[in-house]
């Protein structure tokens, strides 16, 4: 072999060796600030998680449009994006992680499904209740195929799948997925009876809303015990469970019950969300409707006009329903008060935004 011959082949092999070099540099690199920046979402800094994921994202563009590594990014920054309640912002970025995935791992690979999910999220989150049926319902039939009907994670799709259907107003295919869910987790409840809790919680409140208070009852205080004993008193799933409760002690007119259940509620979510958080406005409204009742209007005008300040401060379309129903209990509170004019524009309010909600759902 020349001499021109070796030189050649040893910096052929020199190059070779500095591009893998380059290469587990750039892993390196990608590596840390994707786990740094999913680790700091699951601990709830979504400023800093948004920060090192748009940083992961620069470098795994460098892997290729069509690199798994970006499928990832996207997908976990997407998720980010929804927890800042930037939903629109998130879409795009979860549809092309699901493009990616489908292009270079086949449409029934698990990451395939992880993505559905996370798009499905989007669209519940945006209202777009249809879409969001859609593709949970793909999702169930890959995770079925995937790991069985009986598998945990079939399970929490049925859960996703029957809160859409809630929302749309198809409450009998709603009871079926719960009820299956519940028993999917019923047999691993032993191992996380925490898992039970959002089952219980939202079939018990898709009773309450049928008015079905006797079926209702039971799975909510259930829901409340195991939430308590594994979360502890002062956990916000804990105060869902408060409110749920107090909501049905209103609903049958049991008012002295109702009003310390949903000012626990309360009290809870101001503490562990905020002052401004949409749980607190929800809460707010139900508990304006428990002292109107009552014939005490003005701790209710007090709380109808918090709730009507907080959903006004928060993203455009953030949890329209519960605006309405709190806007409605302000115009019962106005009537009360002999304030007909004031009372008129605020259910015009309400409607205009229930009818804008409908054709959300439906589109």
């Amino acid at each position: 072999m020349s001499r021109w011959t070796l030189t050649w082949l040893a910096a052929a092999l020199m190059a070779i060796a500095s591009a893998s070099g380059t290469t587990l540099a750039q892993e390196s690199k990608w590596r840390a600030e994707h786990d740094a920046g999913w680790q700091a979402y699951k601990d709830g800094h979504f400023t800093e998680a948004e920060r090192r994921l748009r940083a992961a994202e620069g470098v795994a563009q460098a892997f290729g449009a069509d690199d798994p590594r970006l499928a990832t990014t996207l997908d976990h920054l997407a998720w980010v994006l929804c927890a800042q309640e930037k939903a629109a912002a998130g879409e795009p970025l979860a549809k092309q992680a699901l493009a990616i995935r489908e292009k270079t791992l086949g449409a029934n690979h698990p990451d395939v499904a992880k993505s559905l999910n996370t798009l499905a999220c989007l669209y519940d989150m945006e209202g777009n209740a249809t879409e969001a049926k859609a593709l949970h319902e793909r999702q169930l039939a890959l995770a079925e195929k995937l790991q069985g009907k009986e598998h945990a994670s079939v399970a929490a799709i049925l859960d996703n799948l029957a809160t859409v259907n809630h929302v749309l107003g198809k409450h009998e295919e709603a009871e079926a997925a719960y009820k299956r869910a519940l028993a999917i987790r019923e047999k691993a409840a032993a191992e996380k009876p925490v898992e039970l809790a959002p089952t219980l919680h939202n079939l018990g409140t898709l009773y309450l809303e049928e008015d079905k208070y006797a079926e209702a009852e039971p799975l909510l205080k259930r829901a409340l015990l195991i939430r308590e004993q594994a979360l502890g008193a002062n956990h916000p799933d804990v105060a869902t469970s408060l409110e749920a409760l107090g909501w049905l002690c209103a609903k049958q007119g049991k008012l002295a019950e109702a009003e310390p259940l949903l000012k626990r509620a309360l009290s809870t979510y101001e503490a562990t969300l905020g002052a401004d958080h949409p749980h607190v406005a929800r809460c707010c409204a139900k508990m304006a409707h428990a002292c109107c009742a009552q014939g005490k209007d003005a701790e209710a005008e007090s709380c109808c006009k918090q709730a009507i300040s907080i959903f006004e401060k928060a993203p455009q379309g953030a949890d329209p329903a519960n605006f309405a129903k709190a806007l409605e209990e302000y115009a019962k509170v106005l009537r009360n008060t002999n304030r007909a004019t004031e009372a008129e524009k605020t259910e015009a309010r309400a409607k205009a935004i229930r009818e804008g909600l409908v054709k959300t759902q439906g589109r």
